[in-house]
């Protein structure tokens, strides 16, 4: 799901000139804050957890960021992590998405018509279920994976299926910053 842009959401636009930092580690730590934070935000879809990962540099390793990186999720309120999860877009979604997440999505993107509806179908289930969008780490997954996992969290409690969806996002978050920091975008 997306936001509608401001200073502080996340817009569902990467790669753009203006978000490509230098490559590699010393490129992230050195990156202006200015230019930095907007480029985390739309990585993870938080304001609040792009602020606290550039408050943070610099990281002596790139495991040091990506355990900064779930460390501050960890933390995070369960609005705030509600609040990230509204800025990624419905698995198998059709129109503009960011690059980022077309390339995550691409094999349930790819699902026939009928499959497509299924999936929506699915996730509409489990928001009118749980009150928010479905979000799942979708790289690898078919169609047929994911709608699977909707049914296996629809089953869960809600405060186990935060737990999961917390830990989707971590790992979103670890394999866009590990883009941002081999390509110098997203």
């Amino acid at each position: 799901m997306t936001t509608s842009p401001s200073d502080d959401s996340p817009s569902d636009h990467y790669g753009s000139d203006d978000s490509a930092l230098a490559p590699g580690l010393g490129g992230f730590n050195s990156a202006d804050a200015a230019r930095l934070t907007p480029v985390l935000t739309n990585l993870s879809g938080s304001a609040e957890w792009a602020r606290e990962i550039v408050g943070a540099r610099p990281f002596p390793t790139v495991e040091a960021l990506l355990a900064a990186a779930r460390g501050v999720l960890a933390g995070q309120d369960d609005d705030e992590v509600i609040a990230a999860v509204r800025a990624h877009p419905p698995i198998g979604a059709r129109g503009p998405v960011s690059d980022a997440s077309a390339r995550e999505q691409s094999a349930a993107a790819r699902a026939d018509a009928e499959t497509a509806r299924v999936l929506a179908e699915g996730q509409a289930r489990y928001a009118e279920h749980f009150g928010r969008g479905f979000l799942v780490c979708a790289t690898g997954l078919s169609a047929e994976q994911v709608l699977a996992e909707i049914d296996r969290r629809l089953a869960l409690p809600p405060e186990q299926d935060l737990v999961e969806t917390r830990e989707h996002l971590a790992r979103i978050n670890a394999l866009r910053l590990g883009r941002l920091l081999e390509e110098g975008t997203l």
